[in-house]
């Protein structure tokens, strides 16, 4: 009864954030630089959870973590709402756009370690694909259906800052409604309890510790962005002497200042990451908070894990980067050339069937089977379509081919996918810290995709779209062969995971 309506949830700020406020401001005439800086700035804190997934794990409960980050969003998507009714909605919306990230990202945090407390080994195999299916039905209600909505009341007369004034609300009604029944249908597992009491110094401790390990994360992240970018520079000068790819951010004042930009983030970077890297050891040394980290590192099979986490999708990853490009391009450039209209029927026909019957057929077969039998099906199932966009970029055929295109990556991608969420889930179970150890996990594949995408700009502006593709498809045999390697100890058989509680503290 919970697991429906808590994931949809879910979805609803992440992809209000990270698209629907940038389709709103194009549509009201905000700068496409402005829109681009922004909106990809304010998704950070879901790629950074990770660094305050202790801080959660060790106070009060995920259930109260829980509902108080939804009333928290509720009141935040109204505000956001309310002031696009004012000259100054730009500003006032975009510091709005980082509180829902941040209660986001938090409740992410929480909601996942009560999704892992509140059901056995086999139900959350099982559940994985509803799990996923309503998180993108979340994703459909807001970045379509409220879209369109916004779209229908300016044809009606209404001026375009009130239609998504009301578009707006309307999602922070429908966000508020599934607040109260949740309040009411989240479940309370007898092993959500608060961490051992503390005194209120630690805890204020633990917070100055979080804010440290969070700054330290975000120069890592600067650094790494900094040295692909540059990379890819190196290497597109070397490829095209005279030349740059004019869609890289390089492309502005003969990329002499962003060049300049990028090496002094690469300088900072590489100057402030040992002195933060000491104050964090420093800081977190001998406390339950450092033992949540530190306990993820050292588990058995760790670098196996790593691998696991950083190549999986790296390559599903690349393609879905460059996918919409690829269909919405001209055919002049190696792309489709479809029109928008063609675009959104594509996506919704293709897409978004194609992921809803991937994974909920991904979480029915592993909690069948097992994750052990499961995985490599569900890895080949996930990987192999990706030929067809290396067929489609090479053959370049007729729009209509690519609705069986789309929905076979699509519907390879939810299933392998189901795949990927269980295993973290497993991961996150072999020690005490499981809301911490999952938030970890979540967080580290997010900031390794977004490196993917990166790289697939990179490659994509060297060797066009049929090159982007072809290296995806080798970028996933890494991601294929690792399956050899990671441990799967913990994996309980059906009879006896359909026995066990729910995982601890």
């Amino acid at each position: 009864m919970f697991v429906p309506v808590l994931y949809f949830m879910q979805a609803m700020p992440n992809i209000m954030v990270t698209e629907t406020f940038g389709t709103a401001f194009k549509n009201l005439g905000v700068a496409n630089m402005q829109i681009a800086l922004w909106t990809g700035l304010a998704a950070l804190p879901w790629s950074f959870k990770m660094f305050w997934g202790p801080l959660v794990d060790l106070n009060s409960t995920k259930r109260r973590w829980t509902v108080a980050m939804q009333v928290l969003l509720t009141g935040m998507i109204a505000v956001s709402a309310a002031v696009m009714l004012t000259p100054a909605y730009f500003a006032v919306a975009v510091a709005a756009m980082f509180f829902i990230a941040l209660f986001s990202a938090t409740h992410d945090i929480a909601c996942d370690g009560l999704y892992l407390m509140s059901l056995d080994k086999k139900r959350q195999a099982a559940f994985s694909g509803v799990m996923a299916t309503f998180s993108r039905l979340g994703r459909l209600f807001v970045a379509s259906i409220l879209v369109y909505f916004a779209g229908s009341l300016t044809n009606w007369g209404l001026g375009k800052q009130t239609a998504w004034a009301v578009a707006l609300g309307t999602g922070a009604v429908v966000y508020g409604v599934g607040m109260l029944w949740n309040t009411l249908a989240l479940p309370r597992p007898a092993v959500d309890v608060p961490a051992a009491a503390v005194d209120p110094g630690e805890r204020r401790r633990n917070v100055v510790r979080t804010l440290t390990v969070v700054a330290m994360g975000v120069m890592l992240y600067f650094f790494v962005d900094a040295a692909l970018q540059l990379i890819g520079y190196a290497i597109f000068r070397s490829v095209e002497p005279g030349s740059v790819p004019m869609s890289w951010d390089l492309a502005i004042n003969e990329h002499t200042n962003e060049l300049n930009q990028q090496l002094t983030k690469l300088a900072t970077g590489a100057v402030l990451l040992p002195i933060f890297w000491v104050l964090t050891r420093t800081q977190l040394r001998g406390t339950p908070m450092g033992e949540a980290f530190v306990s993820y590192v050292r588990q058995q099979g760790f670098a196996a894990i790593l691998a696991f986490i950083i190549f999986y999708r790296f390559g599903e990853a690349m393609v879905f980067a460059m996918a919409k490009l690829f269909i919405l391009d001209d055919r002049a450039n190696g792309g489709m050339g479809a029109t928008l209209q063609q675009f959104g029927a594509i996506q919704g026909v293709g897409q978004v069937l194609g992921l809803i019957l991937g994974g909920l057929m991904g979480g029915w077969f592993i909690s069948r089977v097992g994750l052990r039998r499961a995985f490599w099906p569900l890895v080949v199932c996930m990987h192999t379509p990706n030929l067809l966009y290396v067929w489609a970029a090479y053959a370049q055929p007729e729009i209509a081919w690519l609705y069986p295109v789309v929905f076979a990556e699509a519907f390879g991608y939810g299933f392998g996918f189901a795949g990927y969420f269980v295993y973290l889930m497993h991961v996150a179970q072999r020690g005490k810290f499981v809301t911490s150890h999952y938030a970890i996990g979540t967080g580290l594949g997010a900031l390794f995709i977004s490196f993917a995408s990166i790289t697939a700009g990179i490659v994509q502006s060297v060797f066009g779209y049929t090159g982007v593709f072809i290296a995806a498809c080798l970028a996933t045999i890494p991601g294929t062969l690792v399956l050899l390697f990671i441990p799967l100890d913990n994996e309980q058989t059906k009879k006896e995971a359909g026995n066990a509680p729910a995982g601890g503290h």
